[in-house]
């Protein structure tokens, strides 16, 4: 019996380090993997999961959208945010949920005691990261979000999405090709991928930002992309994304597993993650 963490690419996946470690932890004689597939072996796998043959599934890029379509029932949250990122059998059922969302608000509160009523977001990026997180900022009664995404087509998508979800939280359309954040921002947001190769620079201007600006870009690898680079530099606070990765993981044990990891647990595996790369 084993797990998987599925996309492509996916061999910057960290996934594996986390889920071993609990897994050895909690010793559940199980392991856990990382898989690239194509697009067309999704609904084998899913049968495989369907079968009892693979205990569970995390989705990576691109595939979070395209998975929906294989499975029998998404939770509320997933359907929310219309991506899945964890997929198990309930009760004879393969189930798809989403823990993207609660895992970055879980890893802002956590690290900085950040509190979301209210605040000016600035994210950049409209896929399937991006659903999650902002599903989950309506939820937390954030008060504006601005959206840049490199393809205008879908940035007008996500926020006609999600208007039609919020009459408290204000959704506003930003040009990539000007990305000046204002003073009332409050966090700036990296969903996209752009950042995990050397040498990609998403140009923002940072002349009109607080100085209690934070920076989160999800990426996790390399620890450091050029945006956080650019944004220190200026004096501003900065996270990775492997604060986010390893809480929504934690969300994605409990659901396979039922058991609660403790703060020790979840701090234990970012050590080791830290070490590794």
């Amino acid at each position: 019996m084993t797990l998987f963490v599925i996309g492509k690419p996916i061999k910057h996946s960290l996934s594996p380090v986390i889920h071993n470690f609990w897994i050895n932890k909690y010793k559940l004689g199980l392991e856990y993997n990382k898989l690239e597939v194509e697009k067309d072996l999704l609904p084998s796998l899913i049968e495989r999961v369907r079968k009892g043959k693979i205990t569970g599934l995390n989705i990576t890029l691109p595939y979070k959208k395209d998975i929906i379509s294989y499975i029998d029932e998404i939770s509320h949250t997933a359907k929310d945010i219309g991506a899945v990122n964890t997929v198990f059998l309930k009760g004879n059922k393969v189930y798809g949920e989403n823990t993207d969302g609660i895992g970055f608000t879980k890893a802002l509160e956590k690290k900085k005691k950040f509190n979301f009523l209210n605040k000016s977001i600035y994210i950049l990026g409209a896929g399937g990261a991006s659903y999650g997180i902002i599903s989950r900022l309506i939820e937390k009664k954030v008060q504006t979000i601005y959206v840049a995404n490199r393809t205008k087509q879908k940035t007008t998508q996500l926020l006609s999405y999600f208007k039609s979800k919020t009459k408290y939280t204000k959704l506003k359309f930003v040009d990539w090709k000007h990305l000046v954040p204002g003073s009332d921002v409050d966090l700036v947001i990296n969903t996209t991928s752009f950042g995990m190769k050397k040498n990609q620079i998403i140009e923002i201007n940072t002349e009109n930002l607080k100085d209690s600006l934070i920076l989160v870009d999800i990426i996790y690898s390399p620890k450091e992309t050029e945006l956080i680079k650019l944004f220190k530099k200026k004096g501003f606070f900065c996270m990775n994304g492997l604060n986010m990765l390893v809480e929504q993981a934690a969300v994605s044990f409990k659901l396979w597993f039922n058991i609660s990891l403790k703060n020790e647990d979840i701090e234990e595996v970012k050590r080791i993650c830290e070490a590794s790369y």
